[in-house]
């Protein structure tokens, strides 16, 4: 459990006392933890467990305690890397919990995004620093949809890649990209799709907001619009490069297959010779000192021109 303060200049520090911190954030929070903060302010405590559920759906709540103090929760769905291997790599999503209450900020998750990291070192500001809670909150939403087109981004980079490659595509291993990416982009459109609905209702409900707070809304909306084209776009690009990947793998086994099968052709001309002089019977010039050179010649001669009749017509 980390606890920060904001100061007037948009500064995080990093604090101890927890209780009286205007942030609060809890990476993968054990049994005590959930229950200091349920016990602390009231929360409910599936508002904490449903973070570690990465099948949760973005979804929005208002509730109020025992004390009658208003709880905001609003669950969005962040990209992580989930497994890098020696061919493929795969993304995954997480479910982020942002939970406010009488001005102090809870962020709840089982695995800290780096871009979470950033807010907490200040290093991500996008125009001015953070002065309020609304702003952090806003800051959250423009780099977890950023984080999205950088992994877009990768994705169509890796796509291109494998279109460059789908030449010489024989092996599974390029099927076993496709599957990660599709699994991929398959996550990525239903956070997306899902994240994009919470963030408009959050420009409806920020009407009358600060001039800094409408400038993130929009900001946001423009970059989640960007996010959901990328994602139908490449999507479209993984189906159709799959359709494209089956085919020119079976023409390259087909390809294969006929130079195999024309190899098998030549190689046959020197058995049947070899059957055809080898029998007890008359064969000409059988008696000449020559006749196994003259043979080998001849047989040498019908390769060759098998050879080129095959190769003329295209078979190797």
């Amino acid at each position: 459990m980390k606890a920060f303060e904001l100061s007037d200049k948009g500064v995080y520090t990093q604090t101890k006392n927890w209780r009286a911190a205007d942030w609060i954030h809890v990476e993968n929070p054990n049994h005590d933890d959930v229950a200091e903060l349920v016990l602390t302010f009231g929360i409910p405590k599936d508002y904490i467990l449903d973070s570690l559920d990465e099948y949760e759906v973005p979804r929005q709540e208002q509730v109020h305690n025992e004390q009658g103090d208003e709880i905001r929760l609003l669950i969005v769905l962040f990209p992580k890397l989930r497994s890098v291997q020696e061919k493929y790599t795969e993304y995954h999503t997480f479910p982020l919990s942002i939970i406010t209450i009488n001005g102090t900020l809870i962020t709840v998750c089982k695995e800290t995004p780096a871009f979470l990291n950033r807010i907490m070192k200040n290093e991500a500001f996008k125009n001015e620093p953070a002065t309020t809670q609304r702003h952090i909150i806003l800051y959250i939403l423009w780099e977890l949809t950023k984080s999205f087109i950088h992994h877009l981004r990768e994705i169509d980079g890796t796509i291109e890649d494998l279109q460059i490659q789908i030449t010489s595509a024989t092996h599974n291993e390029y099927f076993y990209k496709l599957i990660a990416l599709h699994k991929s982009l398959v996550y990525f459109e239903t956070s997306i799709t899902k994240n994009h609905p919470l963030i408009t209702q959050s420009i409806h409900e920020a009407a009358g907001g600060d001039a800094q707070s409408q400038e993130l809304l929009r900001d946001i909306i423009d970059i989640s619009n960007q996010a959901e084209v990328m994602v139908t776009e490449s999507s479209k690009m993984i189906d159709q490069l799959s359709e494209v990947f089956s085919s020119v793998i079976a023409n390259n086994l087909n390809n294969i297959m006929k130079v195999l099968t024309s190899i098998t052709i030549v190689l046959t001309i020197p058995t049947i010779m070899a059957g055809f002089w080898g029998m007890n019977v008359d064969l000409p010039f059988e008696d000449h000192p020559f006749a196994f050179w003259i043979t080998s010649l001849i047989t040498i001669l019908i390769c060759f021109l098998t050879v080129y009749w095959l190769k003329k017509k295209d078979y190797f």
